[in-house]
């Protein structure tokens, strides 16, 4: 094997993706070490920090439009992006890759199409390449055209093989999609790994007691699953919690994902008036954020990659639930005591946080089992 092309969203300012494929290829190279491992991003980036729209004002104009109008826009930008700058680049990226790997991370998802679109059109270029979906997540939600988009990549692409991040996705890949369930297999998350493949960017020191990993609520809930999911004032739900934490002598830290409308928020808590008593940090690239987590005793986080990596790290967090997959995680990880509603009471959050944090022996023995599950489950598809 000497060249695998792992087609995602690696450069996403949601940093949770990047983490995905960086253990995706310390994986691959665990098996192919002398193969060339190559990201290609289906968004059209090039590498990190590229702008979107989602952090700024045209982020509210845009969810507020009609669902239909949504999908035609994003549409056409992507129509536009493809056959102007990205047809080019992904062929040549395309064109001498031995092996196309698509996943992991939530690809098999209908935003107003963001996805379909871009998976349809990259289909184009793949035919004849043997291609494999990984540890993808599939939703249940679809659209008449985000399913035949989907549909036409999977003709065009042909993979030899499927696997979902979990159960529920395989159900939903069968069920949208007439792919045999027999023919799907199931392999966690590869980010369960990303401990190995980040290992050197580990802090060795526990600088902070508490991470808090903010989030858009409003971006969050129109990304959802749920139909009944409602969102609270963003900013002032993470800040009352920093607060009460302070208020027991612990050190909270607050960052993001990295996400642009999640660090909009983020810039709002620091300038209120209680801020000078935390630390806070936007990673701009994957490592920065499994360092910044290595670095806490604790997290909690609506993000789930935020979740999946300080699970891999052995650092216990209190996740928030506002979409499926999330809950699916903390469901394979035996952790549901630790999973909360949207936006619960602070109190019951504190209560649990300290909780965590007093707690001496970890369960390792689950984590071990994943780990392995995912190494084996990857290796058997590439």
């Amino acid at each position: 094997m000497k060249k695998i092309l792992i087609c995602a969203v690696p450069f996403s300012d949601n940093l949770g993706d990047g983490v995905i494929a960086a253990s995706l290829a310390h994986i691959a190279g665990l098996k192919y070490p002398k193969a060339s491992v190559e990201f290609l991003d289906i968004a059209g980036r090039v590498g990190f920090q590229e702008e979107n729209l989602r952090g700024g004002g045209a982020f509210e104009v845009f969810a507020r439009l009609p669902s239909l109008l949504r999908s035609l826009i994003v549409f056409l930008y992507c129509l536009k992006g493809y056959f102007l700058v990205w047809r080019k680049n992904w062929k040549a990226a395309v064109s001498d890759a031995e092996l196309v790997v698509i996943g992991g991370g939530q690809l098999f998802c209908d935003v107003a199409l963001n996805f379909p679109a871009k998976l349809f059109l990259l289909s184009r270029l793949l035919r004849g390449k043997r291609v494999v979906v990984v540890s993808v997540g599939v939703t249940a939600k679809w659209s008449f055209w985000g399913r035949y988009l989907v549909k036409r990549f999977i003709k065009n692409a042909r993979p030899v093989f499927y696997a979902t991040r979990d159960k529920e996705s395989a159900h939903n890949l069968h069920t949208h999609f007439r792919i045999p369930r027999g023919s799907i297999r199931v392999v966690p998350d590869p980010a369960l790994v990303c401990a190995d493949a980040f290992s050197e960017e580990l802090s060795p020191e526990k600088n902070w007691d508490i991470g808090i990993c903010v989030s858009s609520l409003d971006a969050l809930v129109m990304n959802s699953e749920y139909s009944n999911s409602n969102s609270t004032e963003s900013a002032r739900f993470f800040s009352t919690l920093a607060e009460s934490l302070q208020a027991q002598g612990k050190r909270v830290l607050y960052f993001t994902n990295g996400a642009s409308e999640d660090n909009k928020v983020l810039s709002e808590i620091s300038s209120g008036a209680g801020a000078v008593k935390s630390g806070f940090f936007v990673p701009r690239h994957p490592d920065e954020l499994v360092s910044l987590i290595s670095a806490c005793s604790c997290i909690v986080a609506h993000r789930l990659h935020a979740n999946i990596v300080a699970y891999s790290l052995n650092i216990p967090s209190i996740g928030m639930n506002w979409d499926k997959k999330v809950e699916s995680f903390f469901e394979l990880t035996k952790r549901k005591r630790y999973l909360f509603d949207l936006s619960p009471r602070v109190e019951k959050l504190e209560a649990s946080v300290l909780s965590v944090l007093s707690e001496k022996t970890p369960d390792r023995q689950t984590l071990d089992l994943l780990r392995g599950e995912v190494v084996a489950g990857v290796h058997a598809l590439i």
